[in-house]
């Protein structure tokens, strides 16, 4: 299973990964034939295209100074994630226990069903 990660823009890391990474603005518009003018004595040197729009931005992915916009950079990239699954259970004394960890929802659930006190079954993912 594939998750999408947002983090904050760093034109380094994307520039020495751009096989990883997707720029997108902080408003959730793909930034495309992203730029940087390094000899140009301007203060914003990144350029890039959004809604074909030619836009520019601070080295930080700002794209204005004084706060966030929904213009500002981010880098979004996909992440496996492995699934964790576990069974909940009610014990005689009230509290709740958790079993074994397994790798599929199936596979928990099946043995939980036939243990006593089985609450539900969680993903682990979902509570990160």
């Amino acid at each position: 299973m594939k998750q999408t990660k947002t983090i904050p823009f760093n034109w380094e890391e994307y520039n020495n990964n751009r096989d990883k990474y997707k720029v997108f603005t902080r408003g959730g518009d793909e930034v495309t034939q992203l730029t940087k003018f390094e000899k140009i004595s301007a203060y914003c040197p990144l350029v890039g295209v959004t809604n074909d729009v030619l836009y520019s931005w601070y080295d930080n992915g700002q794209f204005a100074s004084g706060g966030e916009s929904n213009f500002d950079l981010q880098l979004q990239y996909e992440e496996e994630v492995v699934e964790s699954w576990v069974n909940l259970y009610s014990t005689h004394d009230g509290f709740i226990s958790t079993s074994a960890t397994f790798i599929s929802k199936e596979s928990a659930r099946s043995i939980g069903i036939c243990t006593k006190g089985y609450v539900k079954t969680i993903n682990l993912n979902d509570l990160v």
